[in-house]
């Protein structure tokens, strides 16, 4: 699996495999496998709900439609869905700016920097397309390096759950 490539992917689709915003949990299940459950959001609700797939993080609604997708690689190995294979496959980290940008250009994805309400040491840029935003950090003295990459929905159309949906997290 080639990471970069993957999260380029990512930033053009706002996709990994059928991991996307809008996507229901068992669909995303049965294609990729049960995910890890992180838990609930807040202790006084059963949803929204984390669960993640190696780094790849998301949240799911009520209505059990994922909402939102972040995608941590600040570590020093990331671990991504295959979806083809329902596995986890790991690649190493601390993915520069240059390499991120040079990927996107690759396969012509499109992006802008983030200028508004960006903290100090941070830069960050978003997929015109998509939304797709990929955050990095800039620590004095080093690379600036990928932190995290996310795409996420403000609203959605929440209806009531199917019948076989998980009842609190996946599989309870």
């Amino acid at each position: 699996m080639n990471v970069l490539r993957t999260l380029a992917e990512f930033g053009s689709t706002a996709a990994i495999g059928p991991l996307r915003c809008g996507a229901k949990l068992n669909d995303v299940a049965a294609a990729l496998g049960s995910p890890w459950d992180i838990g609930r959001v807040s202790r006084l609700r059963r949803w929204p709900h984390l669960f993640s797939y190696g780094d790849a993080e998301f949240c799911v609604c009520r209505c059990r439609r994922v909402t939102m997708i972040t995608v941590q690689t600040w570590r020093d190995a990331i671990e991504l869905p295959v979806p083809e294979t329902k596995s986890l496959a790991t690649s190493a980290g601390h993915l520069t700016y240059a390499q991120v940008t040079a990927e996107l250009d690759s396969i012509g994805c499109r992006f802008d920097p983030v200028t508004l309400h960006q903290p100090s040491g941070q830069l960050a840029l978003q997929v015109e397309s998509t939304g797709t935003t990929f955050t990095f950090r800039t620590d004095a003295g080093s690379d600036t390096l990928l932190d995290s990459a996310g795409h996420w929905v403000s609203t959605h159309e929440c209806t009531p759950p199917e019948a076989d949906a998980p009842d609190d997290g996946f599989g309870a």
